[in-house]
């Protein structure tokens, strides 16, 4: 490899998340520490589950499908990954002005990102690859030159996702740079292409299984979803052409996009920083009487500059508003109907406020409100304000997102549900409650846990410390809640009334603590 290239990868990945820190006994080291702990035990849980998921093919006689459809698996969610990871790693990058002053060529800088892409998408691929081995391996039926066949084809299945993502991402970004909101247009066409493939996906797997022959509709269920899993066939060594043929396929579109994205990279990086710093010449000093609505706006033009930040930020509201609209123009049966099970209205209408408050909980830039003033926070440590209003309108920035959700959810609910009073006190209550909960406790953690001298945002929104540990603690309070009203250990009142005074006097104490912070 390239030495320029490897240095660049190196550097890009130590900005991404800081391996060097890891083993440091201060302060800025037990973020990272932090990080790679919730990274694992998230890892951990993925392989245990895969390899149950491996063992329950065995018991229904599918043993040679594992390979094919764990590939198929996770190359479905390295293709979601790539679509979300994309835009701010190769095209619209934070540091693309500083690698642009190295003596390095466009190539060089493009297969570095492809290199920093494909790192994390075979961490990944590894999370299903390594249950196969375990399970699929030692059978008599497979072959040692299959096993070869599947590492190789293991180390190669993350390219074609890798491809998808960063031409996709590339007409994103090319058809926003026309419009001046540039970010909130690449977000939009982000969130489109996500709905899109997820419909797809959904349509594709609600399908009528015959147990008769699982295989055969596993098999069919695969290649409608992910065309290139017919060519993973690990079941006998006659298919070994198929194979090698999907291999050759995936190096020679791992060429085509080097050589054409390595030329075009420059140019459309150039133009979307053109238009960046055309909208920063224009932008027009924030005018309004109250401290607290300046500062509220400030935030607001902050969530919009980043496109990871934003598009990490509202994934959760904008979902819970298209399933709301989604009920309030089809109606519960036809939803219903998309989902593999059978589930009566009486069910929706009592889990609907845990589940609207999960959508919520997807949706919480206050995590990363603080870290994302970056060098800039020199400039709220200086203005002759209290800490508090600054709290204040990180909070607002959250809440104000979560309403513009929560509101037309409530709307539907009411229309499509018809429920009673106390149905509809815990429809408002419980996703409110959830709302205060995820807001206050994920900036208090940005509060310890700050990082201001990052150089890619993606890091801060992504895999930081306090988003990490708020999106499992946001898991943890829907599933244990959820479960106790599927399974009806309690009473429906009881498990809302002590979840929503808990979640309350949490935010209360959680907001009085940061209060306490004495940072600016």
């Amino acid at each position: 490899m390239n030495q320029k290239i490897w240095i660049l990868f190196k550097n890009d990945l130590a900005n991404s998340i800081p391996f060097h820190q890891l083993f440091r006994s201060a302060k800025q080291g037990n973020g990272v520490k932090i990080t790679f702990a919730a990274l694992l035990l998230m890892g951990i849980f993925l392989l245990i589950y895969n390899t149950l998921t491996a063992k329950t093919l065995v018991s229904l006689g599918q043993t040679a499908l594992i390979p094919a459809y764990m590939l198929s698996v996770s190359s479905i969610m390295m293709i979601f990954l790539s679509l979300l990871r994309a835009n701010g790693t190769i095209f619209g990058s934070s540091d693309f002005e500083q690698l642009s002053t190295y003596p390095v060529s466009e190539k060089e800088i493009f297969i570095s990102k492809l290199l920093h892409l494909y790192f994390f998408h075979l961490l990944v691929s590894l999370l299903f690859t390594i249950p196969v081995l375990l399970v699929w391996a030692p059978d008599d039926a497979a072959s040692p030159l299959l096993i070869l066949l599947f590492f190789i084809t293991a180390l190669i299945i993350p390219v074609i996702p890798i491809c998808i993502g960063v031409i996709f991402g590339s007409l994103v970004y090319h058809l926003a740079a026309y419009f001046r909101q540039m970010k909130l247009i690449a977000v939009s066409f982000s969130l489109i292409l996500l709905g899109m493939f997820s419909y797809f996906i959904i349509t594709q797997s609600n399908q009528t299984s015959d147990m008769q022959n699982i295989g055969a509709f596993l098999y069919r269920q695969m290649t409608n979803i992910y065309l290139p899993s017919v060519l993973l066939q690990f079941d006998s060594t006659d298919h070994i052409f198929h194979i090698l043929a999907f291999i050759f396929i995936s190096c020679l579109l791992l060429i085509l996009l080097i050589l054409t994205g390595s030329k075009y990279y420059r140019k459309l990086n150039l133009r979307l920083l053109a238009l960046k710093s055309n909208n920063n010449v224009k932008q027009k000093a924030i005018k309004q009487r109250s401290i607290f609505f300046a500062l509220w706006k400030q935030e607001i033009n902050t969530l919009f500059s980043s496109y990871n930040y934003l598009l990490n930020s509202i994934l959760g509201t904008v979902l819970l508003i298209f399933l709301s609209m989604a009920l309030l123009l089809f109606g519960v049966e036809k939803l219903t109907a998309l989902i593999p099970m059978s589930v009566s209205s009486g069910t929706i209408t009592n889990i609907f406020p845990t589940f609207s408050a999960a959508l919520l909980l997807i949706s919480n830039p206050a995590t990363a409100a603080l870290s994302m003033e970056g060098n800039k926070i020199w400039i709220l440590k200086t203005l002759p304000i209290e800490q508090r209003r600054v709290i204040h309108a990180k909070l607002a920035c959250t809440f104000s997102l979560h309403l513009s959700g929560f509101w037309i959810s409530i709307i539907a609910f009411i229309i499509r549900l018809s429920p009673n009073m106390e149905q509809l006190i815990w429809a408002i209550l419980i996703p409110l409650s959830y709302s205060a909960f995820i807001t206050t406790f994920g900036l208090m953690l940005n509060f310890f846990n700050p990082n201001f001298s990052w150089k890619n945002d993606m890091y801060i929104v992504k895999q930081s410390p306090p988003v990490l540990i708020s999106a499992f603690t946001g898991m943890a309070i829907v599933i244990v809640p959820l479960a106790l009203i599927l399974f009806q250990v309690l009473p429906l009142y009881i498990i809302y009334l002590a979840l929503s005074i808990l979640l309350i006097s949490l935010a209360v104490i959680f907001y009085r603590r940061t209060c306490t912070i004495k940072l600016i």
